[in-house]
């Protein structure tokens, strides 16, 4: 651990309404890049669809026998994307039969090897068809208009098994057509008793555009980290992290085994070196000041108000019940009808969990921030939240053979856990070959520790509580197929403890113990309040707290959205 004190610009630590944050991690930085390139691409989608025409629903033409019957009144106003087609049209379904010219060519082949075999659909683009109506009536010719692509109807057909089939002279098709003028084209074809298919590429190609936007936002979403993580991880001065502190108060020393890289979980500021530290555990630092880091010195940290987290969320719900709307609401077939569907419910589901997940996290953060940081000097009987640092209590600390070896000895520690694993590979019925680690073996244990915030130190009792968060592991090592990772809080760390505050009995108290210095006779236990929360965490609450959203993001935004997506439920 480091030991050169740098003060802290509190001001950088209390945002406004808005802050850009980047995430620090490559987990997180790739996937967010990846989400600025979708909504580009989203953009480009949304570019495309402007060119494409915007083709009415089938179901709004006019349907006639004849081209007698249409009326050349009941026009459409051409709408975006007809570039060369004028201003207005007629929109007509018609059945007809082909008496020259060949529309479709299905057949199947096999590949090099003859044994699989592929179906194929050839539509021709530059067909010129003469059709007549199927309730008698002039021919007219007809080609497919020069704003669209092909779209014809057929069975489905499976090869291997039937002859070359045609949709030629003969055949009776439903023609969805465009008249321009007096100059009529077709749009699509349904043959062999299907009905001419809507023309939804505009539709598609925005829809497409949403899609896009949903997984972009929902990307840039979780990967956003919130402004005071940001900002905490550019105060951490990037020191060597020293061994930790190995021994009993008064006799002390450098530990063997790994050293640990800072992490999310460390200090902020380098903390007091065990060279400073009082032979009484108990006592007061020389100076009997708080350490730089307790939030009593640093005050309480407020987020930004918005961030990428809550506008990309806000960008995902709307986005994605826009794209459920017009899936269900535009003229679509009854897949993208039941994706529609289907998609409003996972809307309100994932509102919903959202507003869940959020709310017990803001809580669990506004708990941390409400309960008032005690001095250890002055702290009384009774919930008390305390920040300080690891220090060896009356007993010491521990020296840990990670799986039983000597040769992963760990020393310092005041709480562990670690595992050992095997490399297991096993093969299937076709001989593919899949490993993965097994867990063999665990062990945890702990110790009671002195945890000291400058002003005095007091006793804890890690074991006290169900779960201690020792942050990210310490080390691992490896040896052929095995491996051992180890998990630990040690002294010199710093730590994060909201439980009760007791008093020690007589038995209880070590020999020799300063019964003038009253903190000297309490212990810190994870025994539960009513209504309490209880932890104890590697780190400080400066640490702890960077996860902290404002209110407006972890409340407010969630329950307006989860609102807003129920909305189309009971309207």
């Amino acid at each position: 651990m480091g030991d050169e004190k740098q003060p802290i610009d509190h001001t950088s630590l209390h945002h406004g309404f808005f802050q850009f944050t980047f995430p620090h991690t490559w987990k997180g930085i790739v996937p967010w890049v990846i989400a600025a390139i979708l909504f580009l691409g989203a953009g480009a989608f949304l570019l495309v669809s402007l060119d494409v025409p915007d083709v009415p629903p089938v179901s709004e033409s006019q349907y006639v026998d004849s081209l007698d019957e249409i009326d050349d009144e009941d026009t459409v106003t051409l709408g975006a994307g007809w570039q060369n087609s004028g201003d207005e049209a007629i929109f007509a379904v018609i059945d007809v039969v082909i008496q020259e010219g060949t529309l479709v060519h299905g057949y199947w082949t096999l590949d090099s090897d003859g044994e699989n075999c592929t179906d194929h659909v050839d539509v021709y683009d530059d067909a010129i068809l003469t059709v007549a109506p199927t309730s008698g009536g002039e021919s007219i010719d007809i080609a497919w208009s020069d704003e669209v692509s092909t779209e014809v109807s057929t069975d489905s057909r499976n090869c291997p098994g039937y002859d070359d089939w045609y949709i030629g002279a003969g055949s009776e098709v439903e023609m969805f057509i465009i008249g321009i003028d007096g100059e009529y084209s077709m749009l699509s074809v349904g043959a062999e008793g299907n009905e001419a298919g809507e023309r939804t590429e505009r539709e598609d190609a925005q829809r497409t555009a949403l899609a896009t936007v949903v997984l972009a936002a929902a990307l840039m979403m979780v990967t956003t980290p919130t402004s005071l993580s940001d900002d905490i991880k550019n105060l951490k001065t990037r020191w060597k992290n020293k061994p930790f502190v190995h021994g009993s108060p008064g006799n002390l020393k450098d530990a063997s085994g790994p050293i640990r890289e800072v992490d999310e979980h460390d200090w902020v500021l380098p903390p007091p070196g065990h060279e400073t530290w009082p032979e009484n555990p108990y006592a007061p630092n020389d100076e009997g000041t708080l350490i730089e880091e307790h939030p009593n010195v640093v005050g309480t940290p407020t987020p930004a108000t918005f961030t990428l987290y809550s506008i990309n969320g806000i960008i995902f719900i709307t986005a994605a019940l826009w794209l459920a709307a017009d899936l269900t609401a535009r003229h679509s077939d009854e897949t993208r009808q039941t994706i529609g569907y289907w998609l409003r419910i996972g809307i309100v589901l994932f509102s919903l969990l959202w507003s869940i997940f959020a709310f017990r996290k803001w809580k669990l953060m506004r708990n941390i921030i409400d309960t008032p940081s005690s001095n250890v000097r002055g702290v009384a009987v009774g919930p008390a939240e305390l920040v300080g640092q690891v220090r060896p209590g009356p007993q010491g600390t521990m020296s840990v053979n990670v799986g039983g070896s000597a040769s992963r000895k760990v020393q310092g520690v005041v709480k562990y856990r670690w595992k050992e694993e095997e490399r297991v590979c096993t093969k299937d019925s076709d001989g593919n070959e899949s490993c993965s680690w097994k867990t063999r073996r665990t062990d945890s244990g702990g110790t009671e520790f002195i945890l000291h915030d400058g002003t005095g130190g007091i006793l804890v009792d890690p074991n006290s509580w169900d779960k201690v968060e020792m942050g990210d592991k310490l080390h691992r090592w490896r040896g052929g197929n095995w491996r051992w990772t180890v998990w630990v809080l040690a002294a010199g760390d710093p730590v994060y403890c909201l439980g009760r505050v007791e008093t020690r009995t007589h038995e209880e108290r070590e020999e020799g113990i300063d019964t003038t210095i009253p903190n000297s006779l309490l212990i810190v236990r994870g025994n539960k309040d009513t209504g309490m929360q209880v932890h104890l965490h590697r780190g400080t609450e400066l640490s702890i707290i960077s996860g902290l959203r404002s209110t407006t993001e972890a409340i407010v935004v969630p329950i307006i959205m989860l609102i807003f997506s129920a909305i189309p439920f009971i309207w």
